[in-house]
């Protein structure tokens, strides 16, 4: 529709922000509300935020449109949506093979786990 209008859809603007501010409106629940850790609250933000950016960018890729930058992929994976992107690998069977993926992802999704154990223990 976007495009209809002249107007070319901004993937970072569309997927990575939204992914972003979720998992900083998870910190604000968790403050607010003060029953669960801000760490948490951060997990569960960006993982809910991170399905959604992996779905989009297969979406666009059977109907060539905007793709999704690799990049943002791994950076979500990076700051703890690792898990919701193994999740998003195997649902929907999207960048499955490239070994960078193959191999990142998963190993991404353990530290992220390890570091919400280890931030919940100190």
């Amino acid at each position: 529709m976007l495009l209809a209008m002249g107007i070319r859809a901004n993937p970072i603007r569309f997927t990575l922000v939204p992914a972003l501010a979720l998992g900083a409106a998870g910190v604000a629940v968790a403050q607010y509300y003060g029953t669960i850790d801000p760490g948490v609250g951060w997990f569960i933000g960006i993982n809910l935020g991170t399905y959604p950016t992996w779905w989009v960018d297969k979406r666009q890729a059977k109907r060539d449109g905007f793709r999704v930058p690799e990049w943002t992929l791994h950076l979500l994976s990076m700051v703890g949506g690792g898990p919701a992107a193994v999740v998003a690998m195997r649902t929907l069977r999207h960048k499955t093979r490239k070994r960078v993926f193959q191999i990142a992802h998963p190993l991404l999704a353990a530290l992220n786990i390890g570091a919400l154990g280890w931030w919940l223990m100190r």
